[in-house]
């Protein structure tokens, strides 16, 4: 069976062949679905006659890793619609899209020409047939004896034009290349909004990931023609009405911590998201809203690591363990408004966004210095040696009296409305006698941070020999003492003295001293 024969011939060959009406809106939407796709290879991309697209990739050949990859991957593209595509190129439009035509009707041997020395000579070869006009004009050409476009060519030219118009001859020169062929680009709508009806209810989430995929393809090709990027998107699935307590709608969140436009890392998002989904009612419908754009900065390829890719790949990590898993199983740190180490940092449920801001305020914060490493010690030691009191103090309080100076004093740490009294913590420095820190300080060196990572659950409270704290064996204070006052505002007062200690093996730990009863805790190890 072949195009062009009748329904009462098409049913004598097949009587159980069903026929469908075409609608020719819905081809137009779904073409245009597909060329919304494709600007994820070019911004330069035209509709032309009989359901063709054409695309201009010669300037991005060596970005998708040269002509036959790239052929590969928009068909793929136009597969992930449900449609098969007949590929071809030449060094001009026309000639690609005859080129095409004859890949479709099977006529020809070659369809893919890269030099415009051997384009004439490929195109010479094809029927005039193929021309967008032959139809008008078959019996013409053939009483004129005219059967490929070399004898079309070789025609008087005032003749041509007598009987054909200058059309014909307008479209043979662009597509040989003798005359320029300037051509209206499509282009992606402001926002985007695509939506797909099933072609059957759908009762397993699993299954929506095969049409999910071709609106994501869309959404990747609508962001690499506005430059964006994307991160999180909402899928909404429209139910069956099967029964009264059924909802109408629902949706699907899905979102990432660096901003991406790779359609394959979106679809691999969204498989784990519909992997933990159970469906309320059966879906017909299903439509994609991005609600999370950002502008996209694209990255130079380099010969060493930068820093910056580290930083992505291990929120590219938690981002798929926490789809994978569950954001409840995938826990992350985050530091709260206290000077209570036990209170400062927090355990919580991984969040892209928030993961994606502390990376970005890590990058805009001023960078590290030697200076910054020494953190006490250097003040310690000026100390001592200008014969400063032998237990000099750092203390930290809470200041309620004089919130303008507590403002300008506070040590940076991020702020929350949650907290507000906690703000006016103000840190000042004064002598303060410790009869219990040595007064010449060892010549040891002092961890990198000063605070340990490995913070215990609860401090252990520790023996004494001889006026010194005892874990395992007899510790000795390597810094003078870090006084911290908090928690009056919430009934939970603390009053320690804080100091970096070590054994006789070299191992350092941080302990305190409670003030009121004067017993010794430990608190943190260091690494």
């Amino acid at each position: 069976m072949q195009s062009g024969h009748s329904r009462s011939y098409a049913l004598a060959l097949a009587p159980e062949l069903k026929l469908l009406t075409a609608d020719a809106g819905r081809e137009i939407q779904a073409f245009e679905a597909i060329a919304l796709a494709l600007l994820t290879y070019t911004p330069k991309v035209s509709l032309a006659d009989t359901h063709t697209l054409l695309l201009e990739v010669g300037s991005g050949l060596r970005l998708f890793g040269g002509l036959r990859t790239l052929l590969a991957r928009v068909s793929a593209t136009v597969a992930e619609f449900g449609y098969t595509a007949r590929v071809a190129c030449a060094p001009t439009a026309w000639g690609a899209w005859l080129l095409a035509q004859a890949r479709a009707n099977r006529q020809g041997r070659r369809w893919h020409v890269v030099k415009e020395d051997s384009l004439a000579r490929v195109l010479d070869r094809l029927p005039v047939s193929l021309l967008p006009v032959a139809p008008t004009y078959r019996d013409a050409f053939a009483h004129l004896g005219c059967a490929t476009l070399a004898e079309l060519r070789q025609l008087p030219r005032a003749g041509v034009v007598r009987r054909f118009g200058s059309g014909i001859l307008d479209l043979l020169a662009q597509a040989y290349g003798a005359r320029p062929d300037p051509r209206e680009s499509f282009r992606a709508p402001a926002s985007f909004h695509a939506q797909l009806e099933l072609p059957s209810r759908v009762d397993n989430a699993d299954a929506l990931l095969f049409a999910a995929r071709r609106l994501i393809v869309q959404l990747a090709g609508w962001l690499s023609a506005h430059h964006a990027a994307l991160s999180g998107y909402t899928l909404l699935l429209e139910h069956e009405l099967a029964s009264r307590h059924s909802p109408k709608t629902s949706s699907l969140k899905v979102a990432w911590a660096i901003p991406s436009r790779d359609a394959e890392h979106l679809i691999w998002l969204l498989r784990e998201k519909l992997n933990q989904t159970v469906l309320a009612a059966p879906v017909i419908e299903l439509k994609l809203v991005a609600d999370q754009i950002a502008e996209y900065a694209g990255q130079s390829d380099t010969l060493f690591p930068m820093p910056e890719s580290d930083g992505e790949s291990i929120a590219r990590l938690l981002e798929r363990l926490s789809a994978r898993l569950g954001p409840e199983n995938v826990l992350q740190m985050s530091v709260q408004d206290d000077h209570r180490p036990e209170r400062a940092m927090r355990a919580e449920a991984y969040q892209a966004q928030a993961f994606s801001r502390k990376k970005r305020s890590r990058a805009l914060a001023r960078p590290r210095t030697k200076a910054d490493k020494t953190w006490l010690t250097d003040e310690l030691r000026n100390a001592a040696g200008e014969g400063a009191s032998p237990a000099g103090a750092t203390d930290t309080k809470a200041d309620a009296e004089a919130p303008a100076q507590a403002q300008a004093q506070a040590t940076p740490r991020p702020f929350t409305s949650t907290d507000a009294e906690a703000a006016t913590t103000s840190t000042r420095q004064h002598a303060h006698q410790q009869p219990q820190a040595s007064p010449d300080l060892p010549d040891s060196i002092l961890p990198s941070q000063p605070r340990p990572v490995w913070m215990l659950d609860k401090p252990v409270r520790l023996m004494m020999r001889d006026q010194r704290p005892i874990y395992r064996r007899p510790l000795k204070m390597l810094t003078r003492t870090e006084r911290i006052e908090a928690g009056w505002w919430d009934g939970d007062l603390v009053e320690r003295d804080y100091y970096v200690a070590a054994a006789d093996r070299g191992h350092m730990f941080w302990v305190y001293r409670e003030r009121m009863t004067g017993e010794w805790y430990l608190q943190g190890l260091f690494g």
